[in-house]
């Protein structure tokens, strides 16, 4: 539950004065003598501690989920603005997978990783060579339990990045370019190291720390279970990744739970909410002296995904498929939230569903407050041919304007959620699906569902209280919902590649961009009602199938085209092994 989120937000002023090695190997080899020997902070367990506070800082830097770049990699985003020449070539390099070897992106993000490896290491060594003698106290095993499943994550993320999950093993901090210039492992080797890690995180972290500020945010028992229950999942063993599942769903003394209370989904208002399990803590004001760009600086860069009237660079936008399926779900006519006043005194239904309300903003969405002060076409600009934005990173819920911010959209201190705990039904759901138990996968999914006033699923047995599609669900029928359309409005745009994970994973990426590339919608005006109370009219805004009508000045809009002719498994499917590192390491991948 949100407490306060100072652990990350406000101990990070303490990183200045650590001695950390980032991922220039210079450092390895001279000492830094305005910095703080890395030996003092080691003489005591609250010195250690902010050994590990710098760890988990790592885990602020853009690279190192890469959600602006996987949106544009993914069937999530199109990048940018002006339908339908993009002039974004970054952000096009990634929509048309033309990214290689020496884009900077990819080599941002193995070095991003490898400093979080390097980090965590730091910390297991201290606690193991100077601190050995505390080793039985509880704060030891708790250090020592958050600093491997640090370091866990950092390789896991690699794994799934790169190489086809060849990369180098890091289990010691570097003395020597012996130790440096290393090979790549073969995959099965690194997934043990990692399966290690979160072994031993799961024994001995806490299901929860004490609610003080300075443990908001870091990872507990809870955490370790999500990430061996995914790393299973995305191996294939789904008899052993259920039972972390079910733990993290039925096990009370977690206290998670599935958030119903609109409020508190993706605002700042329901940072680390009961439904959070793994969460990045970030603060606006922070580290002011770094530049825009500097990873150090404990701010993130996606409230640029907001209008841009309203102070965002509109940097990736929801693709066509997604909006039109968000705006389009349907709804459940028995549940009383999805019906409204209207200004004569009469209920109607909403125009879009609470769940399209909650992670994107469309135009039809005149019952939601967008910005404070006015609904969704009232306040966002939908110009250039835009029909939807993002909410999940913007300050939409808190701000007028995300320049408001006190150094703008650059700076953006809302938190962002990694893992939480609808991921879980949904994979528990597709484990019983795979088992051949479709009653099981109904009602996982249909427990998402629920919870955004959605239909359900399935024919009911019999329970009258809730609307379903009547239909009977096969395995295979009820994957394909789930593929292509539960999972992905669920948690699109959310975590570490979780999209890309799964078409990859489900051998469905190529024919996934063929489908999307065959769709073909257009936009139409839309007439709202203004602050005044008067009509208003925002042009090509709103998003429908099939081809453009006669005489309309609309245009087509069609995704991933090129995405469908250039996509190559053997090229695409992971990152390659980034060309600065295979220059600088000659061993790299022997």
């Amino acid at each position: 539950m949100k407490t306060s989120n100072a652990f990350i937000k406000y101990s990070l002023l303490v990183i200045i004065n650590i001695c950390l090695l980032g991922c220039s190997r210079d450092y390895l080899n001279e000492a830094n003598p305005n910095e703080k020997p890395i030996e003092d902070y080691f003489n005591n367990l609250t010195e250690s501690d902010k050994v590990l506070t710098a760890s988990y800082a790592t885990l602020m830097n853009h690279y190192v989920l890469n959600i602006t770049e996987e949106t544009w990699r993914s069937d999530m985003g199109y990048p940018g603005w002006n339908r339908p020449s993009p002039t974004n070539g970054d952000a096009l390099i990634w929509y048309n997978h033309m990214y290689n070897d020496s884009s900077p992106s990819i080599s941002k993000k193995w070095q991003a990783l490898y400093e979080g490896v390097f980090r965590a290491n730091q910390l297991i060594e201290g606690l193991t060579n100077q601190l050995k003698h505390l080793e039985e106290e509880t704060l030891w095993i708790e250090q020592m339990a958050q600093a491997r499943m640090l370091r866990g994550i950092y390789h896991f993320y690699l794994y799934q990045s790169f190489n086809n999950g060849r990369v180098v093993i890091r289990d010691k901090v570097p003395q020597t370019l012996e130790e440096i210039m290393i090979s790549v492992s073969p995959a099965e080797e690194v997934l043990a190291f990692i399966k290690k890690d979160f072994e031993y995180a799961y024994a001995n972290l806490p299901i929860s720390f004490s609610t003080e500020s300075t443990n908001i945010g870091r990872t507990n028992k809870g955490t370790a279970a999500m990430f061996l229950g995914n790393m299973y999942l995305f191996e294939g063993d789904y008899a052993s990744a259920k039972p972390f599942y079910d733990e993290l769903i039925h096990n009370a003394e977690y206290g998670y739970e599935l958030v119903t209370d609109s409020d508190l989904q993706f605002t700042t208002q329901g940072e680390m909410n009961k439904e959070s399990i793994f969460e990045i803590c970030y603060h606006a004001e922070l580290r002011a002296d770094l530049g825009n760009w500097d990873e150090r600086r404990p701010s993130n860069r996606l409230a640029r995904s907001a209008p841009g009237n309203l102070g965002g660079s509109r940097e990736f936008l929801p693709s066509a498929w997604i909006a039109y399926a968000y705006e389009h779900e349907v709804m459940d006519g028995q549940d009383d939230r999805n019906y409204y006043i209207d200004e004569l005194g009469d209920t109607q239904l909403r125009n879009v569903p609470l769940r399209a309300s909650a992670m994107i903003a469309l135009v039809p969405d005149e019952q939601t407050t967008y910005y404070l002060s006015g609904n969704v076409p009232q306040q966002a600009g939908f110009g250039d041919n835009e029909y939807g934005y993002w909410k999940k990173f913007s300050n939409h819920d808190n701000l007028t304007h995300e320049n408001t911010l006190p150094y703008g959209s650059l700076h953006s201190g809302k938190n962002v959620t990694v893992n939480r705990l609808a991921e879980a039904y949904l994979n528990l759901a597709e484990c019983y699906i795979k088992e051949g138990n479709v009653e099981k996968g109904l009602e996982y999914m249909n427990a998402i569902r629920k919870r955004w006033g959605l239909r359900l699923l399935g024919d009911g047995n019999g329970d009258t209280s809730h609307d379903y599609d009547g239909v009977t669900y096969t395995a295979d029928s009820l994957m394909y919902q789930l593929m292509y359309h539960d999972k992905p409005l669920e948690l699109a745009v959310e975590g570490h590649m979780i999209r890309w994970i799964d078409l990859r994973r489900w051998g469905i990426t190529k024919q996934n961009y063929q489908m999307r590339a065959e769709e073909r919608y257009y936009l139409a005006g839309y007439r709202y009602v203004n602050l005044n109370g008067n009509y208003s009219w925002r042009g090509n805004s709103h998003l429908k199938p099939g081809d453009v009508p006669n005489g309309s000045n609309s245009i087509v809009v069609k995704d991933f085209e090129m995405a469908a002719v250039n996509f190559n498994p053997e090229l695409h499917n992971y990152f390659p092994l980034p060309l600065s590192e295979i220059i600088s390491n000659p061993n790299l991948d022997k």
